[in-house]
């Protein structure tokens, strides 16, 4: 059983890195100016090359319930986080129009990547957990962009244009690879070459969700608002991640699936969100509300929230 020392300890560079990040920001270390050059460099490059390297010969993904049910849970947790967040979001003071769409969508979607998987990589010296992480992205992705995208602008086309992305054609590619089984014939130096691009990845991420904050923090009125971050609050940090371990609990699925799913319901909201409300036609304020708010509530409550979920996961 992981202790609470070890999460907390495990917690605690990955905030300090996005304290760093916010630091740099304002102290003009980091300009804005660089951030589409980062985020190109992340999502064409290092983050696919870090995918390929844990997804392609991963032994995990060559059970069956390691493939289907991880895909089928990352599109299920989000489709009923957009139900919960819509049904919930008139208790915010929120109406279509003024951040229905974006509360349900902002808050269905957890920080599913730069956040958790450092996290795992110190709490879970199992490594098996790699692979079946980016299948579970995988459905989360297509969810996201299809029914997160329709809830936002009613045209589920837009977001389906978007779907093949390097992030999603590299799980593909890497499960596709690791179905053909010809580990024997991959050099050393191409898992070498992989991983020291893919371990760019997530200082990178973490540094410029940072610097996000930072930026977000200065918008006029970002604020203003408490109703919306308190049922953000409640909803990504408690409500869902509540349903969550009870479907991990009770229904059958592999150990490796439980413990995905167990620090994925302890993260708060992706900053994802934000980036698609400017680009659909949602309300930008809203999500920005919930993902600061649940982004600084979650360094408290990640290490109690994972250590509690991994025992969940492990009963």
């Amino acid at each position: 059983m992981v202790s609470y020392a070890t999460i907390l300890g495990a917690t605690l560079p990955v905030f300090l890195i996005m304290a760093l990040g916010f630091v740099l920001r304002r102290a003009g270390g980091l300009p804005a100016a660089g951030d589409a050059t980062i985020i190109s460099l992340m999502v064409n490059v290092t983050y696919p090359c870090y995918i390929l390297n844990a997804v392609m010969v991963s032994p995990a993904l060559r059970e069956p319930g390691n493939v289907f049910p991880p895909v089928f849970w990352g599109a299920a947790f989000v489709l009923i986080g957009l139900l919960v967040g819509w049904l919930a979001a008139p208790l915010c003071g929120l109406r279509r129009g003024s951040g229905r769409r974006t509360f349900a969508l902002a808050t269905s979607v957890q920080n599913y990547g730069y956040l958790p998987i450092p996290l795992m990589e110190a709490i879970l010296p199992d490594t098996s957990w790699k692979g079946v992480v980016f299948v579970y992205t995988l459905g989360l992705e297509l969810t996201i962009w299809s029914a997160g995208v329709m809830m936002l602008s009613g045209n589920w086309r837009q977001g389906l244009r978007q779907v093949l992305n390097p992030v999603v054609g590299s799980i593909i590619l890497g499960v596709g690879l690791n179905f053909l089984r010809l580990d024997a014939l991959y050099p050393a130096w191409l898992f070498r070459f992989l991983g020291m691009l893919g371990a760019c990845a997530f200082p990178l991420g973490i540094l410029l969700s940072g610097a996000t904050l930072h930026d977000l923090l200065r918008q006029p009125g970002a604020l203003a608002d408490w109703k919306t971050p308190v049922g953000a609050i409640v909803l990504r940090l408690a409500v869902l991640p509540a349903m969550m371990l009870t479907v991990a609990y009770w229904v059958p699925m592999t150990g490796t699936l439980r413990e995905v799913i167990a620090i994925q319901a302890a993260m708060p909201a992706a900053v994802f969100p934000i980036i698609m409300a400017r680009r659909y036609g949602g309300h930008e304020p809203t999500a920005v509300r919930v993902l600061v708010f649940t982004t600084a509530v979650s360094f408290f409550t990640i290490p109690a929230a994972i250590a509690f979920a991994l025992r969940v996961a492990h009963s």
